[in-house]
């Protein structure tokens, strides 16, 4: 039913929703840009000096890539979802208001992304600490058998609670982005949110948060394929026998491809989120 409904509803608002989703391609033409005069592979491999341009080329795919793209992939999802919840109820054409959303509150989500972060962090910390805390004392006592014997055990002990955990609280706390952006719940209190709505319900949020993405992702995955299949044939036929300009516009052609992709079903996905947080308040 929600793969049916957020269909259903990505088909009808189709270009609405990519209008403000597409703007994560933003990164991409940078990086078209980027890789274009982008050091050849062989010259990497065999450590030449770069010239001005070539330098220029891999600073602007760095900013693209780590400023750039994480920038406008926030602030995509933050319209995308003020968007849909404008459009489940029942309003039309609030594309420039959710553009401005997703400046608005892009820096409230990304403080609740990053206490997402921390309590992501804290699983890590929960999982190998205790090992590597016996580790260092083993070291500090020469290497005693024991100790050591006892960091491998909390190792293995720590890894499976850390999937545990990791998968447990990603579920418990997914939604508070959406605590957010749909009802104006703040800060810490939008972890709370999330964990009451997913109480007791564990196992039923999970899979209906999982399967539509699967679903999605493999149709990405399948489009891509046969896409990026003939594309590739292409870049061969034109580039011959020259491996530096093949693996350059091989390159590209995955950079925007696969950004492509994720603009397209960046919005279904979120849809279907949206409308599961929905349904859990009820």
């Amino acid at each position: 039913e929600l793969i049916d409904r957020s269909w259903e509803h990505y088909r009808r608002d189709f270009v609405d929703l990519v209008s403000v989703s597409g703007w994560i391609l933003v990164p991409a033409i940078l990086n078209i840009v980027a890789l274009s005069i982008y050091p050849a592979a062989s010259k990497i491999i065999g450590a030449g000096a770069l010239t001005r341009t070539e330098g220029i080329g891999v600073g602007l795919y760095a900013f693209s890539t780590w400023i750039v793209a994480p920038i406008i992939g926030l602030w995509a999802f933050v319209a995308v979802v003020r968007l849909v919840r404008s459009e489940l109820s029942g309003r039309r054409g609030g594309v420039r208001e959710a553009m401005a959303d997703g400046k608005r509150y892009f820096a409230p989500t990304l403080v609740v992304s990053a206490l997402i972060f921390l309590v992501m962090l804290a699983v890590v910390a929960i999982g190998f600490a205790p090992s590597a805390i016996l580790a260092l004392i083993s070291y500090a006592l020469g290497g005693n058998t024991v100790i050591t014997v006892l960091s491998g055990v909390a190792a293995i002990v720590g890894i499976l609670a850390a999937l545990v955990l990791g998968v447990r609280w990603t579920v418990h706390y997914y939604f508070a982005p959406f605590a957010l952006l749909i009802d104006e719940v703040r800060g810490k209190e939008t972890l709370t949110a999330s964990r009451k709505l997913v109480e007791g319900k564990f196992w039923s949020v999970l899979l209906r948060l999982a399967v539509p993405k699967i679903v999605y992702v493999l149709i990405g995955a399948i489009l891509m394929a046969i896409v990026g299949f003939v594309l590739s044939i292409a870049t061969t036929a034109l580039t011959g026998l020259n491996s530096d300009v093949q693996l350059r516009l091989t390159t590209i052609v995955t950079s925007v491809l696969s950004t492509m992709v994720a603009a397209l079903l960046n919005p279904v996905i979120v849809s279907s989120d949206v409308m599961l947080y929905q349904s859990l308040k009820r």
